[in-house]
């Protein structure tokens, strides 16, 4: 055979196995988000979506926020649950909104309690305990940073004489994100501020770059700067990407691109011949769950991450102080974080005992308590490794413990 001709052929399969691999990945790319592929580099925004979020959850400064007098449906363990804002911007308290508050709570969706009903948030279940109105501004997937930069704008608002911060463990891996969608594939809206340390040592806050409505519209202008001082655009989302040639790419990064594919494949060929489990429905998201944990195990002994963690801990002391306010910090954990502790080690264990002992500052941690009691499945809301959120027994029992934790305090 002519050497030309022998060319030609193999470049020939070349590009139909690439081909064939191409509309393979843009199946799975419509099925499940987190399979990336060169269109996620600059993802399309939905006009309707985007007006949808101007609406209900844009906020210039923070990202996103939960806006006054909103409301939305979501399941739970148990079915339908429904959370309401009340015209301060806080989750609704029932019997308790009336009162005046002295206790305010700011943090993530495990502080705001997504999953239940507003008469079943621990924090609900905390001020029954204490008989007192906590207010609740957990706003979901907030990091530490957001929660304490909407503690600052909004401290003078309500004045509150004692603060909780409630995050989950994974708060570490957002604060070192300026776009969700870096670490979170998909999440196109979530453009956020972020702190850094300064080459003097110093924190210092890198504003939303995405600070008016129209800037989603030309937010490929700031992709340079956003890339620049996003921890995972380098780190995680140029590295899963997959792009021509697909077979190499692929190859480069197989346990994670092999094990979606064929999990999402399976799924889809499940349904159609109705032979579908909910373990199967699961197999996706369970691995980016499980990549997920080994990114904040990881972290947690980064030691570059760690002391900006430290310093947005500092940043909040200095605040409360300044203000004359008590500052606590509560960790909220999820169920995958409670059996990896035990199953292997505390990872953030050193972390705590790194900040434990500064000034004024109250930690809680949940964990303990939780990885101890032989009912933690039903603490959760989803049937899962993952759980979701606390369920409404999960948040009866959070409120227990952060109850007998505030009473060793005499508060």
């Amino acid at each position: 055979m002519d050497i030309s001709i022998f060319i030609i052929l193999i470049i020939s399969i070349f590009l139909i196995i690439e081909l064939l691999i191409f509309y393979i990945l843009r199946f799975v790319n419509k099925k499940f988000q987190w399979l990336i592929i060169s269109k996620d580099k600059e993802p399309h925004l939905s006009k309707i979506g985007l007006e949808k979020f101007f609406t209900h959850g844009y906020d210039s400064e923070f990202g996103w926020i939960r806006k006054p007098n909103t409301h939305h449906d979501e399941n739970g363990k148990y079915g339908k649950t429904r959370w309401n804002i009340n015209d301060h911007g806080a989750r609704v308290n029932p019997t308790f909104d009336s009162k005046i508050s002295k206790i305010s709570c700011f943090g993530d969706s495990f502080a705001f309690s997504r999953q239940v009903n507003d008469n079943e948030t621990w924090l609900h279940h905390l001020s029954s305990l204490k008989d007192s109105n906590i207010s609740n501004f957990g706003v979901g997937n907030y990091g530490i940073d957001q929660a304490l930069l909407r503690l600052k704008r909004d401290y003078e608002i309500h004045k509150p004489e004692i603060v909780l911060l409630a995050v989950v463990p994974d708060t570490i891996s957002r604060i070192v994100s300026m776009w969700k969608h870096y670490y979170e594939y998909g999440n196109t809206f979530g453009f956020k501020p972020r702190y850094i340390i300064s080459n003097e040592n110093e924190l210092t806050l890198i504003k939303n770059p995405i600070n008016n409505e129209s800037k989603f519209f030309e937010y490929k202008h700031h992709l340079k700067f956003i890339q620049e001082n996003d921890f995972f655009y380098n780190k995680k989302f140029r590295q899963e990407i997959l792009h021509f040639p697909y077979s190499l790419t692929i190859f480069k990064n197989f346990p994670r691109s092999f094990s979606i594919i064929s999990s999402v494949l399976k799924l889809h060929f499940g349904e159609k011949s109705e032979k579908i489990t909910d373990e199967m429905r699961w197999n996706p998201m369970k691995i980016i769950m499980r990549q997920n944990l080994s990114w904040r195990v990881k972290l947690y002994k980064d030691q570059k991450t760690v002391d900006l963690f430290s310093k947005i801990i500092d940043d909040y002391i200095g605040f409360a102080n300044s203000k004359n306010f008590l500052p606590i910090l509560i960790f909220l954990p999820q169920k995958d974080d409670v059996n990896y502790v035990k199953n292997n080690f505390h990872f953030y264990e050193s972390f705590l005992k790194n900040i434990t002992g500064r000034k004024n500052l109250i930690i809680i941690d949940t964990l303990n308590e939780l990885s101890k009691d032989p009912n933690l499945d039903d603490y959760y809301s989803d049937n899962n490794e993952y759980g979701g959120h606390f369920s409404k027994e999960g948040n009866e029992k959070i409120a227990s413990i952060i109850y007998d934790k505030l009473k060793h305090y005499n508060l």
